[in-house]
């Protein structure tokens, strides 16, 4: 109705108050009506969580006397339906979700729970737009509507090409994840060395198993996080379970020289200059080895030693102890390399005897 700019001309108060029966309570019907009016998601969980969410705030209240604040409820739960899970969903995403999350995280006694406070109002929704009735007891999976480019099938044949068939067949994930498995798979096929070892291709199946497993574990995450009551047991539980993930993928990768940290042939790096200098240098080859000489005895570094020295100079305050120590230290050290030069000069003198008697020789 309001496409064009995206703006209701209502305000949210009036939204709220023409909702409210006159002792309070939310009057489904005209809820309902003013969800498919705007454009809103009808989700009985998220009103579920509104309502839970007034009854801890207000401790002291029955359950009957937490359904009279329904102004209060309705501020909960457009508040839930503004967050980025449900931020872009319209009410027909919510219909054909049977206005219940499939994907929820709830615990099996919160489910029942919402099951059978809303069970005749969930049922009325779908009579009355005609939607097929669903078994609220085991929530149907949403049908999948999931598009495969044309990359996304070209990785699915390489995949079924090279193992013979399809590994994501019979394990219970829906087009979306085997979608997502067999994108994360190709490019662990097109590791060197990955195709030629049958055991490796089962050990990146499983890696490619568990990422999957993460990436639920992680939406399962930011959906609990984005909860007003979010639970901190649930919380813990998830993240503890998404580190043994990792830890057990880690340890496969490792075990098999999967990853290129760990893969003792990686060709990684071997194209650099740095690794070319040193394969160089292993080799003997006497053009890549650095001369210090020049470069000690250059210009330019002569300039920087200088100044270098000088400015260590004038901010040293010794006194005659230090002063003495330093001499006696600087003595040893003339006295040694006076030393190495007699003796540098003993072993030039009969190098150039015995380049004379080979040139004699010769003559």
């Amino acid at each position: 109705m309001y496409s064009l700019d995206e703006r209701i001309p209502v305000c949210k108060e009036c939204c709220k108050t023409s909702v409210l029966a006159e002792d309070g309570r939310i009057h489904f019907d005209k809820f309902k009506d003013l969800l498919r009016n705007i454009d809103k998601p009808l989700y009985f969980d998220l009103l579920f969580s509104s309502e839970e969410s007034v009854k801890k705030e207000n401790s002291y209240l029955s359950d009957e006397e937490v359904s009279l604040h329904g102004y209060e409820i309705l501020q909960k739960y457009f508040t839930l339906v503004a967050m980025r899970q449900d931020k872009s969903k319209s009410y027909s995403d919510a219909e054909k979700e049977g206005f219940i999350h499939q994907n929820s995280n709830r615990t099996k006694k919160e489910k029942d729970e919402i099951l059978n406070r809303y069970s005749h109002l969930i049922n009325q929704c779908l009579q009355n737009n005609k939607t097929p009735h669903i078994n609220l007891s085991q929530p149907q999976k949403q049908e999948s509507n999931v598009k495969w480019t044309k990359e996304d099938k070209q990785n699915m044949k390489y995949i079924i090409s090279k193992l013979g068939y399809d590994p994501f067949e019979d394990v219970g994930l829906d087009e979306f994840d085997r979608k997502y498995c067999f994108n994360l798979l190709s490019g662990y096929f097109d590791t060197p060395g990955i195709l030629e070892d049958g055991h490796k291709k089962q050990c990146v199946i499983e890696i490619t198993m568990s990422y999957c497993q993460c990436r639920k574990i992680t939406d399962e995450l930011n959906t609990e996080l984005s909860k007003p009551d979010s639970n901190e047991k649930r919380i813990t539980s998830l993240t503890s379970a998404k580190s043994s993930l990792l830890s057990s993928i880690a340890t496969i990768a490792k075990d098999n020289n999967i990853s290129s940290n760990y893969n003792k042939n990686s060709n990684q790096g071997q194209d650099s200059i740095s690794s070319m200098m040193k394969e160089m240098e292993k080799n003997g080859f006497q053009e890549i080895q650095v001369n210090l000489f020049d470069i000690k005895t250059s210009e330019a570094f002569k300039q920087i030693d200088d100044i270098s020295n000088q400015n260590i100079a004038n901010q040293l305050t010794l006194d005659n102890n230090e002063y003495s120590d330093i001499v006696k230290e600087q003595r040893d050290i003339i006295k040694n390399l006076e030393s190495e030069v007699d003796r540098l000069k003993e072993e030039n003198r009969n190098l150039k005897n015995q380049i004379i008697d080979l040139e004699n020789k010769k003559r």
